[in-house]
């Protein structure tokens, strides 16, 4: 009978070692693989940092200003189209344009800018999906007006501390995980008032942005990346099935998935010791939780529901940064700050998401030492504000559309802030049921009058007088023709129009003045003779 006998003498010497010696012999044999991975990973991003900073060098994007109708019916659910067709930007980047020529995703950027008081909304974008962004609008907002403008950020300066103007802004994030939501319009809608249906909470915005004075602005950049979750979808299923005491469905990973065929064994081996130190041969039952949803609170019946909802929408990576830039003389850091501050509380959900400051983006000089920083966040903020940056920054997160079209939507009709610029007239076509010229006709109208008149209107007599050179002679050509003593014969003697007596002017006045006592005479009403006095 075969005997397998296991020498742990080995083992046992190397285990006798000094900690020190056997840290540097784990080291020399197997240490240096996780430390060359790195360096391999961080050279290769360092490398791939540069090839797409060449290629965002050479990137042109294109601000467009949008005028919107003046009187629009529509909600904010018709710009959730809007937003969803800007998934039409993403395309498939191969491995050779990624690593070789940089290439990356382009975000849009979305804006609402106030400059002097005065509000209007822009689009930063490539002008390769200029056409796509316009029609998505168009098919919305028929009346809306999109045109090229220069870009309003670029003569500010760019160096801080400067002669001119100061910079206060940073980035917002979410305060809770990704797959919770925030206050949507939805949740903003009542049915107090039959006249306003929708508490639109863009007008707050609205109000804020208008009280500016001359030489404040205001810019809220809404920078929308067209792929990827940031893994909110994986996370908000986990977190319903965890709700309804479930197990949430595991994802293995590409090296489970190449071992598993042999993976089985060791893990049975492992369950059945385990089973057997337990005492019983058995391993522990689970956790029943399979009526955890009966005994629920209603603040978790409550975010239960409300991720579901944000789930069942598609979205977005999503960055929102914003900057107060004003002249020195105008400056008004804290009152602005706190009317952004208290704007953006709108949207806090009790029983899902809020909008919280990311202080790392924002020049602070609470304490001395962020005084030393804060000139060189100004710059930050201004570069990022200018190159509608989405890598820096403040990590991105996820907007489904309903949040994207609470937050950046057209006016409402109720909308009542005076300074948005409007398209102030309705664009239109010809008719199609216009007469137009046969064939052989002509579109031109004769430019001499057809009649004659002078100063008083009556028509002016002209003496007929035929061109006898034109006419044949009476024995020549056509015999039927008449000859010209006959058709003298038939031309009228006198004028066809019988001229009147000269009239003088005073007494054409007196005339009309008649006539038209006489028709105020006829258009009085008429009075019975027996009314009661």
């Amino acid at each position: 009978m075969f005997q397998i006998v296991v020498d742990f003498s080995t083992i046992q010497r190397f285990l006798a070692l000094p900690a020190d010696e056997i840290f540097f012999r784990m080291l020399i044999t197997v240490g240096w693989i996780p430390l060359a991975w790195v360096l391999i990973w961080g050279a290769s991003m360092v490398f791939l940092g540069t090839r797409q900073g060449k290629f965002s060098s050479k990137i042109k994007k294109i601000t467009l200003a949008i005028d919107v109708p003046v009187m629009s019916e529509q909600s904010p659910k018709a710009v959730e189209n809007i937003f969803a067709i800007i998934k039409g930007t993403k395309s498939v980047i191969t491995m050779k344009e990624k690593w070789i020529y940089g290439k990356f995703l382009k975000s849009t950027s979305f804006e609402i800018v106030s400059i002097d008081g005065y509000i209007q909304f822009f689009l930063h974008v490539d002008p390769f999906y200029r056409d796509l962004l316009e029609s998505a609008i168009y098919s919305q907002y028929p009346d809306a007006e999109i045109a090229e403008v220069d870009d309003y950020t670029k003569n500010l300066p760019d160096d801080f501390p400067n002669d001119t103007h100061e910079l206060f802004g940073g980035e917002i994030k979410l305060a809770e995980g990704n797959f919770l939501p925030i206050k949507t319009y939805e949740d903003f809608e009542h049915m107090a008032s039959k006249d306003q249906k929708l508490k639109d909470p863009l007008i707050q915005l609205f109000e804020l942005m208008s009280r500016l004075g001359h030489g404040e602005q205001l810019w809220i950049h809404m920078m929308l990346y067209p792929d990827g979750d940031l893994g909110a979808i994986d996370k908000g299923e986990a977190f319903i099935m965890k709700t309804f005491g479930k197990d949430p469905p595991s994802k293995p990973s590409k090296l489970a998935k190449l071992v598993g065929p042999v993976a089985w064994f060791p893990s049975e081996v492992a369950n059945q010791v385990a089973g057997f130190l337990a005492g019983d041969g058995e391993a522990a039952p689970a956790k029943n939780d399979q009526f955890k949803i009966f005994n629920m609170t209603n603040q978790e019946k409550g975010q239960l529901d409300a991720v579901a909802k944000k789930l069942a929408k598609p979205g977005y990576p999503v960055k929102i940064r914003w900057g107060y830039v004003a002249r020195h003389d105008v400056y008004n850091k804290g009152g602005r700050n706190s009317l952004w501050k208290g704007y953006i509380s709108l949207y806090s959900n009790q029983n899902g998401n809020s909008f919280k400051y990311d202080a790392d983006t924002m020049p602070r000089d609470d304490y001395f030492w962020l005084v030393w920083e804060y000139r060189r966040k100004q710059r930050e903020l201004m570069s990022a504000l200018k190159g509608r940056s989405f890598g820096v920054g403040s990590p991105p997160m996820y907007l489904n559309l309903e949040e994207l079209a609470t937050l950046w939507h057209f006016p409402t009709i109720d909308t009542k802030a005076p300074l948005i610029k409007k398209s102030e007239a309705k664009r239109g076509e010809a008719p199609t049921y216009l007469p137009t010229a046969g064939f052989g006709e002509s579109d031109d109208l004769p430019s001499s009058p057809l009649i004659e008149v002078d100063a008083q209107g009556r028509p002016i007599e002209r003496e007929f007088v035929p061109d006898l050179e034109s006419l044949p002679k009476y024995g020549e050509g056509d015999t039927s023709s008449p000859a010209p003593d006959e058709l003298m014969d038939i031309l009228p003697e006198g004028p066809m129009i019988e001229v009147g007596e000269e009239v003088a002017p005073e007494q054409v006045a007196e005339s009309v003045k008649a006539k038209t006592e006489a028709s105020e005479e006829d258009d009085r009403p008429f009075v019975p003779p027996n009314l009661p006095v």
